[in-house]
């Protein structure tokens, strides 16, 4: 039993040495795709305000011009393929992340602060922050938080927003930790999209590190094969937090043999 325990603990000792070795030659590769966040910038600004809140137009806007994520294309659909590893990289169904955009832009006007653990390259957490600024004026901090190292899209959208007024930290660690909780506690967001660890207890210890501060919670991966701990919380937080309201954006593509990803919003009063 010793014996299997240690060559199990070897196994992902090495798993993660790996992950750590891909992340640091990917973060080289983004360090010359850093412009990219100029041209979204750019785009999504001059975007009108009749078309910013079309589902059409805001699916084919994220599809052709914020781009998709190419890691792993097991569970993409392949008609999007010439899009893969394009733009912000971002790792969401259009269809889904679209929608959800409209909804957050529609729904999130007295949201002021962000918060997103599991941000990864920093794709999503650059197009929620645009968006919400569109929506809110009065939006003015947001937190990026991952265990690994501040990426280029961040450090660049970091350095363009600057100027507009909106405060960005990045936080590199667990989102368990200590320094976290106090960063979190101090700042109150009022929105918090949770897309960490994706264990049903390490989803859930997000969700309640945010709960008391955050008018809208968002969950990544509530219909997923894929991610079966975060489709199961999900099922059950519609459940015991019976006092918010659920939303769901989990359309799927008929090429994707089974269903993936889905964002959930669990939405308190936010007039209040």
């Amino acid at each position: 039993m010793g014996v299997i325990l240690l060559l199990e603990k070897a196994i992902k000792a090495e798993r993660a040495f790996m992950e750590m070795l891909r992340n640091k030659n990917r973060g080289r590769q983004f360090a010359n795709l850093a412009s990219n966040v100029d041209i979204f910038i750019e785009e999504f600004r001059a975007i009108p305000d009749d078309l910013i809140l079309d589902e059409s137009y805001m699916e084919k806007f994220v599809i052709e011009k914020i781009g998709l994520n190419n890691e792993d294309l097991s569970q993409q659909p392949s008609e999007l393929t010439p899009y893969y590893g394009k733009g912000l990289y971002i790792w969401q169904y259009p269809k889904q992340f679209a929608k959800y955009i409209i909804w957050l832009m529609k729904n999130a006007k007295n949201c002021n602060s962000y918060l997103e653990i599991g941000c990864r390259w920093g794709g999503t957490f650059i197009v929620t922050c645009e968006a919400l600024r569109r929506a809110n004026p009065n939006f003015k901090y947001a937190i990026a938080a991952d265990i690994i190292a501040k990426t280029p899209f961040i450090k660049r959208y970091s350095e363009i927003i600057k100027k507009d007024g909106l405060e960005i930290v990045y936080f590199q660690g667990s989102s368990t930790s200590t320094d976290f909780a106090d960063l979190v506690g101090k700042k109150k967001p009022d929105i918090a999209f949770v897309d960490g660890d994706h264990t049903c207890i390490g989803a859930l210890q997000d969700h309640m590190l945010v709960r008391e501060y955050s008018k809208i919670i968002v969950h990544h991966d509530i219909s997923s094969d894929a991610c079966f701990h975060t489709t199961f919380l999900w099922k059950c937080l519609k459940i015991l937090e019976n006092t918010r309201d659920s939303i769901e954006f989990t359309d799927q593509y008929q090429s994707v043999n089974g269903r993936f990803l889905g964002i959930g919003v669990l939405l308190a009063n936010i007039n209040k």
